[in-house]
Order: structure tokens, then C-alpha cells, then sequence
């Protein structure tokens, strides 16, 4: 099992009934993931990276479940930041998930980068709107980040929480299950 059909189960198991999404080339394999369990999970496409959260946002405000929504990587993530803001100054329960690219491409510990095309560095771009985000950057211990980030959504005061996924993390078997 890869890290995005685990991802897909877990919500699944957590009683996530429907995503909000938008499309795009780094997060394929999670919306490939998605659409093997149609019948269980709803994919609401939306038709703009903003829209995705605000909807996963008012999602949750109105049924008081958790939100999810997923996002491609750079521009895309960073426009779901409005909805991610909401959910934070106004105690809702979002998470998302943000395609990346992979992570040779990524900025690296000595921070020059690596020109991965359309990388971001999100965990810390929405580190004051979010109650934890965090970079799954091996499938080692990909388990406890889902549920730990679940969990800190929906923990005490309710909050958005996001999960950078980069491209062949998705791909990566599960390791440490």
C-alpha cells in the first residue's frame, strides 16, 4: 500500500465522506487513490485552489465534520491560504493537502534551492494560520503524521491543519506501519 491509498483509508476510516478538490499534475497519485474508492468517498472538484478550502471550510461549518480538501503544489497550495486563515481565526476543523514536488527537488537543509518547479516552502508559509503542517518527507512515519495532524484539527479549539505531500512520498510504500 502507498502512502496516498493509506491517506485515502484513513479518512475513510475516520468517516470523511467528501473531499474538495483541484486538480494538478503533483497530487495525481492521491486524487488516483481517491478515485478507487468513488463509491465510499466524494470528490467535489472545485474550480479554483481558494475555493477547494473555503468549501472544505463551509463544510465543516455546516455538518461540524471535519474539512478536507487537496490542492497541487506552489501557486496552487498557496491559494487554498484564505480558507486555511478562516478555519483558523474561526475554529473549524479543516485539513489539507497539498501536492508537492518531489522531494530531491526540494529546498534542501543548507536552504538554496533546488528548482523544483513550482516548490514552495508551505510548512512555513502557514505556520500562523494552522494548528500543525508539516512536510511528509518519508514514508517512515507517514502514519503518525496523518493522525497526528487529524487529531491536532480537531484537538481542544478546532483548526485548520495542512499536509505537504510531495509527489513520489504519494508513490512511496508505506513504511513503519
Amino acid at each position: 500500500m502507498n502512502c496516498s491509498e493509506y491517506l485515502v483509508d484513513f479518512l475513510i476510516e475516520q468517516g470523511v465522506t467528501d473531499v474538495f478538490g483541484y486538480a494538478g499534475g503533483y497530487i495525481v497519485p492521491f486524487m488516483d487513490a481517491l478515485y478507487k474508492r468513488k463509491d465510499e468517498i466524494t470528490t467535489h472538484v472545485c474550480y479554483h485552489e481558494q475555493g477547494c478550502a473555503l468549501a472544505a471550510d463551509g463544510y465543516a461549518r455546516t455538518t461540524g465534520k471535519i474539512g478536507v480538501y487537496f490542492t497541487t503544489s506552489g501557486p496552487g497550495a498557496v491559494n487554498g491560504l484564505g480558507g486555511l486563515a478562516d478555519a483558523w481565526f474561526d475554529g473549524f476543523p479543516i485539513m489539507g493537502i497539498c501536492g508537492n514536488v518531489p522531494t530531491k527537488e526540494m529546498k534542501g537543509f543548507s536552504g538554496i534551492r533546488q528548482n523544483g518547479f513550482q516548490e514552495m516552502d508551505l510548512v512555513s508559509m502557514t505556520r500562523n494560520i494552522t494548528k500543525y503542517s508539516v512536510t511528509a518527507n518519508t514514508s517512515t512515519g507517514f502514519v503518525d503524521i496523518i493522525s497526528r495532524a487529524y487529531n491536532m484539527a480537531l484537538l481542544g479549539r478546532k483548526g485548520g491543519v495542512i499536509i505537504d505531500f510531495p509527489l513520489d512520498i504519494q508513490q512511496a510504500n508505506i513504511i513503519g506501519r
